[in-house]
């Protein structure tokens, strides 16, 4: 049940940074390309939600398990972000600052769902 309100609230959210980046790319088409911001949102969403999914079933053992399994996915989302990040900029020099603006706001917003939506499930759990 809690994987489901997850996915809804993710796909809510989703929906207001598309509706944010298309108002941006008209605002400031220069800076800011919206085949980008969508490519990266559908990066960010695919990575939590794999991350998320792995979380939920790990939480359901041993609570050290769960430690290790989260510091290891934080570890691995953070190296996979960067990459990708390193990646979109060096191939859009120009908009590399946009780029970089865009996928600060994307990662905090979807890190900020992810945590209170794992937060809630272990607390349900009373773990």
């Amino acid at each position: 049940m809690s994987s489901n309100k997850f996915f809804k609230a993710l796909f809510i959210n989703t929906l207001f940074l598309v509706g944010v980046g298309l108002l941006v790319a008209k605002w400031v088409p220069t800076a800011f390309s919206i085949g980008n911001f969508l490519m990266m949102i559908a990066y960010v969403v695919l990575v939590i939600s794999i991350v998320h999914l792995v979380l939920l079933k790990v939480s359901k053992g041993k609570p050290q398990k769960f430690i290790r399994v989260y510091m290891i996915a934080a570890m691995v989302k953070l190296l996979l972000y960067f990459i990708f990040i390193l990646t979109m900029a060096f191939l859009n020099r120009d908009q590399a600052g946009g780029l970089l603006i865009g996928f600060l706001i994307l990662y905090l917003s979807y890190a900020t769902l992810e945590v209170y939506f794992l937060r809630k499930h272990l607390n349900s759990q009373g773990t």
